[in-house]
C-alpha cells in the first residue's frame, strides 16, 4: 500500500465526513429550528433549543476544518507537479469559503439572541418589530449563503480538475465530478437571480460526491503509470 493510496482514502474519507456533516445541518438540524410560522417561530425556536444552535455552529465548523486538511494534504501531494498551482488555488478557495461560512454560522446564534430578548420582553419595541427584522436577518444570511454555495462548487470544480490531471482516480469519475459541479452551480445561481435555489440542479453534485468518497476508501489515489513524473513512479514501488 502506497502514500498515495493512502492519502487517497484520508481524503476519501474527508469527502465522506464533509457529506454527512453539511447534509445533516441542512437538510436536518436546521430546518428543526423553527417551532411555529412567521418571524417567532424562528426567533423563538432558536431561543427555546440552544443546544442545536450550538450543534449546528460546530457542525459547521468542523466541516470547514476537515475541508482545509483535505486541501491541503492535496497541496503536499501536488507539489512539484504541473497541476500544483490548482491544489494551491483550491485551499485558497476552501479557505475563503471557511471564512464566508462563518459569517454564515454567526447567524444562527443571532436568530438566538433576538428569540431571547424577545420572548422576555413580549411587548417591547423589539418584540413588535419582529417581522421586519425576521426579513433583515434571513435576507444577511442568504446574501451570504448563496456566494457561499457558489464558491464551494468553484472550489469542487478545480478539485475534479486535479482528480482528472493527475489520474489519480478514472478520468470518467473526475468528469461526472465536473459536470456535476457545473449543475450545481447552476442551481445555486438561479438562488441569486430568483431567490429560490432549483434543487435538482444540485442532486447530481450530492450523488457523485458521495461515489467518489466511497470510491476513495476503497481504492484510494493511483498513480498514472503512464506519467513520467519520478515522484508517481517512486510513488508505485
Amino acid at each position: 500500500m502506497t502514500n498515495l493510496t493512502n492519502a487517497g482514502r484520508w481524503i476519501g474519507g474527508a469527502v465522506l465526513a464533509g457529506y454527512i456533516l453539511d447534509i445533516a445541518s441542512n437538510f436536518f438540524l436546521q430546518p428543526m429550528i423553527r417551532n411555529g410560522t412567521g418571524a417567532m417561530g424562528l426567533f423563538g425556536g432558536a431561543a427555546e433549543q440552544p443546544g442545536l444552535i450550538s450543534l449546528i455552529v460546530l457542525i459547521g465548523m468542523v466541516s470547514g476544518v476537515i475541508s482545509l486538511v483535505w486541501a491541503g494534504l492535496l497541496c503536499q501531494l501536488s507539489t512539484a507537479r504541473p497541476y500544483a498551482w490548482l491544489a494551491f488555488l483550491y485551499l485558497g478557495l476552501k479557505a475563503s469559503s471557511f471564512g464566508m461560512g462563518g459569517g454564515e454560522i454567526a447567524s444562527y446564534p443571532l436568530f438566538r439572541s433576538l428569540g431571547d430578548a424577545m420572548l422576555a420582553a413580549p411587548g417591547s419595541d423589539l418584540a413588535k418589530l419582529a417581522e421586519p427584522i425576521w426579513t433583515l436577518v434571513t435576507s444577511q444570511r442568504d446574501g451570504l449563503h448563496f456566494p457561499h454555495m457558489l464558491l464551494g462548487g468553484a472550489g469542487a470544480f478545480v478539485f475534479y480538475v486535479i482528480l482528472y490531471q493527475s489520474r489519480w482516480i478514472p478520468r470518467w469519475l473526475a468528469t461526472a465530478g465536473l459536470l456535476a459541479t457545473a449543475s450545481q452551480m447552476t442551481g445555486v445561481f438561479t438562488g441569486v437571480l430568483f431567490g429560490e435555489v432549483i434543487f435538482y440542479f444540485l442532486a447530481p453534485l450530492a450523488l457523485v460526491q458521495l461515489v467518489v468518497g466511497l470510491w476513495l476508501l476503497w481504492r484510494g489515489f493511483v498513480a498514472d503509470p503512464t506519467s513520467e513524473d519520478p515522484a508517481l513512479r517512486q510513488s508505485q514501488s
